[in-house]
């Protein structure tokens, strides 16, 4: 096959070839001469990409169609729009072998999408209109070929490189982070590039800003290779240049399948929303007060925490029990072949620990004296072995105030005196017109164990005394009381 048929769109212009490259017999060239052969003489092709990893809602829209998830497997081939939800990610490979991973709330257009025949050169147009994007591109130096990224105020041109894009939501500023090998950033006909261990922003009508180093990555000296307890948490030591640290988890090393990005204004992290148990990678890095993500702490972990702890119902935590008769509930755990349950008088379950083991059910009852008793769940694994705890609750055991003791009502200077035995902080006297107490006609408070009523209007009444404590809880009231109150009186 001759080179214009295995290599140019028209092979008829192999002539073109021999004048450019001086090539004096086409038919006889040497061994390992080197040609020149302009781009737009190629034989080209659609290079699609192909998504590797989707996780939460992403959407996409072929050109001119209409939105539909995005699922691994399917195939780009240009003019497609996707959006990435919250706490949603995506990952393609180019057909040159790019990857391409996809933040959350992020709006990425697939452009220009070309291979070049035979040559293996591939040609990537990607438009970032909204959100965050990182790349691993195949290095290729042909020229008119490579990696290519638009927003809307800069251009970046990568030359064989791993960076990072981040555009601002108001579509005013971009940001520009390298890790490996070089980006030319290019705004308003001027060009800065950028390279590995640096970062520059292009602003709106601006030239892209001059490179500045990009903060290191952070140290953290206590990272656990295996973490068995929830919640989940990472922390690290503070930096003061940093204004915020980002906090990444993956399934791979490259972190083309994230599971977990977010931001974090104090040095630590709390992964809430886990997934399956298995190997992960946490990745960190800090920002800036320009905003640019410094280097890469990357620390491997096992994730070992199934079955979870279930889920507390009852008693609602803080709560205040009248009876030391004391129902604990939880919500079942599929995986749990069992729990553990443990209450304490203090939170750090030293103090008169009781421990019992169940077995599937969701609740026990339980007598305890008065007094804050802290509880907490673990579930059992098909060993019986306890996994992490559950949140820490506590409730109070208190019952009301006793009932009123001694209760004696006298006549004394024309008032009703009345006086009776008892702890409570306060009291309601009530008097009323009939012993059922359903019409009262008067109640009085004390704070004392005796008071003086106002003369009520002559007739038969019944009196008691209900004790409250300080919280505004109701005892028993005492015995009622006949009274006769006469005319004379």
């Amino acid at each position: 096959m001759s080179i214009g048929q295995r290599y140019l769109t028209n092979p008829n212009h192999w002539d073109k070839l021999q004048q450019l490259n001086r090539v004096a017999n086409p038919k006889h060239l040497p061994t390992n001469t080197h040609l020149r052969i302009p781009v737009e003489l190629l034989k080209s092709n659609p290079a699609p990409a192909k998504v590797s990893y989707v996780d939460g809602n992403v959407r996409i829209r072929p050109d001119g169609g209409s939105f539909r998830p995005l699922k691994p497997g399917d195939l780009i081939s240009g003019g497609e729009t996707v959006l990435t939800g919250p706490r949603s990610h995506a990952s393609y490979i180019l057909a040159d072998g790019s990857r391409v991973s996809q933040a959350d709330s992020t709006k990425l257009v697939f452009g220009k999408l070309t291979g070049y025949g035979a040559t293996g050169m591939v040609s990537t147009e990607l438009n970032l209109e909204a959100g965050r994007v990182e790349a691993d591109a195949s290095k290729q130096t042909f020229p008119g070929t490579g990696f290519k990224v638009t927003t809307p105020v800069a251009v970046a041109g990568l030359r064989g490189t791993r960076f990072r894009l981040n555009m601002a939501e108001d579509g005013k500023t971009l940001r520009n982070e390298v890790l490996q090998g070089a980006v030319g950033v290019g705004a308003q006909n001027q060009e800065t590039l950028v390279g590995a261990g640096f970062g520059t922003l292009a602003e709106s009508g601006k030239a892209p800003e001059a490179p500045r180093p990009l903060l290191p990555a952070p140290t953290a000296n206590n990272l656990p290779d295996k973490v068995t307890d929830v919640p989940v948490r990472f922390a690290w030591l503070a930096d003061t240049k940093a204004q915020a640290w980002r906090a990444q988890i993956a399934r791979d090393a490259d972190f083309h399948e994230v599971v977990f990005d977010n931001l974090f204004w104090q040095p630590v992290a709390t992964w809430r929303d886990l997934p399956g148990d298995g190997r992960y990678v946490l990745r960190l890095r800090a920002l800036d007060n320009a905003g640019l993500e410094g280097l890469n702490l990357d620390h491997p972990f096992e994730l070992d925490i199934r079955p979870l702890p279930p889920v507390a119902r009852l008693p609602d935590d803080g709560q205040r029990l009248l009876l030391g008769h004391a129902a604990l509930a939880w919500e079942a755990v599929t995986e749990a072949n069992g729990y553990l349950v443990q209450i304490a008088r203090d939170r750090n379950f030293r103090q008169a620990l009781i421990e019992q083991r169940v077995a599937k059910v969701k609740q026990i009852d339980i007598d305890l004296a008065e007094g804050t008793h802290y509880w907490r769940l673990a579930s059992l694994d098909e060993q019986g072995t306890p996994r992490g705890w559950g949140k820490t609750r506590s409730f109070r055991v208190q019952p009301p105030p006793a009932s009123p003791s001694d209760v004696l009502a006298s006549t004394r200077d024309g008032a009703l005196s009345v006086t009776w035995q008892g702890k409570a902080p306060e009291y309601r006297i009530e008097i009323a017109s009939d012993p059922q107490f359903k019409q009262i006609i008067g109640r009085h408070r004390a704070v004392t164990q005796e008071v003086r009523i106002s003369k009520p209007q002559p007739g038969r009444y019944w009196l008691r005394v209900v004790p409250y404590d300080a919280e505004g809880t109701q005892g028993s009231a005492s015995g009622s009381v006949p009274i006769k109150v006469s005319s004379y009186f």
